[in-house]
């Protein structure tokens, strides 16, 4: 379908053959046969799966770059809407992997501030030291010009880092997409359903989720959730 568009936006092409991909909705069965039919049963299987979450992920990640460089393609300018607004969706789908790791559905350690506080009460714990026979000339550290300590935040200050979650990471990453969808083409009803869902979750953006869900009817054409 890829080298279809391109085919028929060429500038040689007769301007009747240009009106495919918009005649027969190339967009559209782009995403939904190549990549949202594989991601739904990926994503379903991996609640019982480890090995379908590793491919999740791996499509997911595969999908990320295709339409990325979708981007980039002069003659597909025209779809550059559609490209961002997918570009959104593979990020949501980010957000839901994230949520089942988080989860603690699999397996895994996660780098959090209990994890460090654990970690460094564990350095703190007092060991017993050998006695000069057991150590050996080997064993002795190589000579150093500068034997001070190597710098370090210290582990106050390592107990008091926190580490962003991937899952709101991945929640701005997908709202930068639509907004930039929207910001190319401000009466698309559908980015501003997707922005109310990502914002009605988060503490303290109830507000704009309601002004992104009137948003999608006021719009024409509006958007209505079938």
């Amino acid at each position: 379908m890829h080298n279809l568009m391109q085919i028929s936006l060429s500038p040689s092409v007769p301007a009747s053959l240009r009106v495919i991909p918009t005649k027969y909705n190339i967009l559209i069965r782009l995403w939904t046969h190549a990549f949202h039919r594989l991601l739904e049963a990926l994503r379903r299987a991996s609640f019982t799966s480890t090995l379908a979450l590793e491919h999740l992920q791996d499509f997911i990640y595969f999908a990320y770059t295709f339409y990325t460089s979708l981007l980039e393609e002069p003659t597909l300018r025209t779809f550059r809407s559609g490209w961002l607004e997918a570009l959104g969706d593979l990020a949501r789908y980010r957000m839901a992997v994230a949520a089942m790791v988080t989860n603690n559905q699999f397996s895994g350690v996660a780098l959090t501030t209990d994890a460090v506080s654990k970690a460094a009460a564990a350095s703190e714990e007092p060991t017993s030291k050998p006695s000069k026979s057991q150590i050996s000339s080997s064993d002795r550290p190589a000579a150093r010009i500068d034997d001070s300590p190597t710098p370090s935040v210290g582990i106050a200050a390592a107990r008091m880092m926190e580490i962003g979650p991937e899952k709101e990471r991945w929640r701005g990453i997908a709202k930068e997409w639509y907004s930039q969808g929207l910001a190319e083409t401000p009466g698309t009803g559908k980015l501003h359903h997707h922005l109310g869902l990502l914002s009605r979750e988060v503490e303290g953006e109830e507000l704009r989720a309601v002004y992104h869900f009137v948003k999608r009817y006021v719009c024409l054409p509006s958007f209505v959730r079938s």
